[in-house]
């Protein structure tokens, strides 16, 4: 499910569109992945050592994370989004 509505045109391009993904965004976008996320990240990571910065880290797994996320919230983010009316009902 999470497939398809990733490759369905119109919630990829109203999202877009709205600039609703955040400059961070790595999954859910083609030709983006958590890989590249990870390289972009020690790039950074590198540069600020070098120049004598400091790191602090805290990492998460969030697999599985969807199934805790309460729906009925979800369902009205999408609504604040403008996200056609009859799209979230099919999401639901």
């Amino acid at each position: 499910m999470e497939q398809f509505i990733r490759d369905y045109w119109y919630i990829i391009q109203h999202f877009l569109h709205s600039d609703l993904f955040s400059k961070n965004q790595s999954g859910f976008l083609k030709g983006l992945s958590t890989m590249l996320q990870l390289l972009q990240r020690n790039g950074h990571w590198t540069a600020t050592l070098e120049n004598g910065g400091q790191i602090n880290t805290i990492d998460a797994d969030f697999e599985k994370a969807f199934d805790k996320v309460p729906h009925h919230l979800l369902l009205k983010k999408l609504l604040s989004y403008n996200l056609n009316v009859n799209v979230i009902q099919w999401i639901k």
